[in-house]
């Protein structure tokens, strides 16, 4: 169904009475088709009325003398009354503008019988008539959708199956935590929904966040938004998603799990004060924490100390937290361990990015270290089945790294240039880099990707070595 309200009506009664009705339904937030919201130049009339017939919750008839006068209503009267006696639905409302019960009974027997809304009580007491039937109150649907309708976005009528979709989207379980990864669970950018306390005011209002949440969802993927986005886009894209703007407030530390870059000082935008009152606390947290347990978080930080913040904060900190350049990109590109989904893109891809002029929005300091904690990850691509990628030469960056690792050189064979090439190619495709693939070849050899990658092995190697080492010391 595209509409609540088919309205049936003599062009007689416009000016006086329908088009008020009309407008302060719309004003009820109800989908009406009315011939001067519907119709635009060049349509179809008969087609149109039709379509308006058939899609149409119910059916709004205003009984009149000039009403009983028109062959154009009875069509539309006709249409309505056949869809009734096919469903076994009452879906006529009928409305008496202007006429007595006689003049109804003398032109309808049926309709006669029925309670009508009296236009004579005033448009706003035929209104709320009307309202009871079309908007029985209690339910969950009709809260969910004037929800949705108070923030701005244009959701369909509540018979349209995209309600369906909210409902077993409601019992999703939340997108972080020790979850399994599958359809059971909401992807990047969702919160946690209100709990539906058993009254229908407490599960609409959870139908209606997870229907908000489809929307932001859906078009984080599409755009796409993650962080690699440019923070004042990631503020553009929060305060255009209906109800997100309050969502991130509420819900400030999942925020910036998905928007790590709004916590660079200064670029948080709105959000800003929020953020710092936050991080604020987090710093009193970890300090408190490095009192009680002074090993706390000790092999993440350069150091061997306590970090000074949560990984999550570490950008916004003047010494980032402390934190080894592996675990601050971590955090960034991935976010914790039991959080949300966080990354759209493969680290492969966020390699090049930190690489790509795209990237150069970041603090240069900042920028250094997430390349060279990036460096550290694991931002290998391979050819397995279930990431087959064909060009030729793929999988042999991998196999010469493994090599590598107990070689003194890495050989930059013409296989393991064409397999660079090809990845290259599909991270400028998905991230939109604006270098060409051998500029961006030549900066991957420059920066010396695969010689940090190689120190990284040998002194993850080394700490493990010295971790199995300590309880034959002891």
């Amino acid at each position: 169904m595209l509409y609540d309200i088919f309205i049936c009506h003599a062009s007689e009664d416009k000016d006086a009475f329908v088009r008020p009705l009309a407008e302060m339904l719309r004003q009820n937030h109800l989908e009406v088709w009315y011939d001067e919201f519907a119709l635009s130049v060049g349509d179809s009339i008969r087609r149109a009325i039709d379509k308006g017939l058939a899609q149409s919750r119910f059916g709004i008839v205003v009984l009149s003398p000039a009403f009983f006068s028109k062959n154009w209503t009875q069509y539309e009267l006709d249409g309505l009354v056949d869809r009734e006696m096919a469903g076994n639905d009452r879906l006529i409302l009928p409305v008496w503008y202007e006429a007595s019960h006689a003049d109804v009974l003398r032109y309808s027997p049926s309709l006669a019988n029925r309670k009508a809304a009296q236009a004579n009580e005033g448009l706003t007491a035929v209104v709320a008539h009307l309202l009871h039937v079309i908007r029985p109150q209690g339910s969950p649907l009709i809260i969910a959708r004037e929800m949705l309708l108070d923030y701005g976005a244009k959701p369909p009528v509540i018979t349209d199956e995209f309600w369906l979709d909210v409902v077993e989207a409601s019992n999703r379980a939340p997108g972080f935590g020790a979850g399994i990864p599958d359809q059971s669970i909401w992807g990047r950018w969702s919160f946690p929904l209100p709990e539906a306390e058993g009254d229908p005011t407490s599960r609409g209002e959870r139908l209606g966040w997870a229907a908000l949440q489809f929307a932001w969802t859906e078009e984080a993927d599409r755009i796409p938004i993650s962080v690699t986005t440019e923070p004042d886009v990631m503020l553009e894209f929060i305060d255009s998603q209906p109800g997100l703007r309050d969502t991130c407030e509420s819900f400030i530390r999942l925020t910036i799990e998905y928007a790590p870059q709004l916590t660079i000082p200064e670029m948080g935008g709105y959000l800003e004060d929020t953020i710092e009152k936050e991080y604020l606390k987090n710093i009193d947290h970890s300090a408190r924490t490095a009192e009680v347990s002074p090993n706390f978080g000790t092999g993440l930080t350069t150091q061997g100390d306590s970090p000074k913040c949560g990984q999550e904060w570490s950008l916004r900190h003047p010494d980032l937290g402390g934190y080894r350049s592996a675990s601050v990109a971590n955090a960034y590109f991935h976010g914790g361990m039991f959080g949300p989904q966080v990354a759209f893109h493969e680290d492969a891809d966020h390699l090049l990015w930190l690489l790509s002029e795209r990237s150069s929005w970041l603090p240069e300091p900042i920028r250094v270290t997430l390349f060279d904690g990036i460096c550290h990850c694991q931002w290998l691509w391979h050819g397995t089945p279930a990431n087959q990628f064909d060009w030729h030469g793929c999988g042999s960056v991998q196999e010469e790294l493994w090599k590598y690792r107990t070689r003194k050189r890495f050989s930059w064979s013409r296989d393991v240039l064409a397999d660079w090439r090809g990845r290259i190619d599909l991270a400028r495709e998905a991230l939109i880099l604006p270098e060409s693939t051998d500029e961006l070849l030549g900066r991957v050899r420059d920066t010396g990707v695969v010689e940090r990658w190689k120190a990284a092995e040998i002194e993850l190697t080394r700490r493990r070595s010295r971790r199995n080492r300590r309880p034959e010391a002891q």
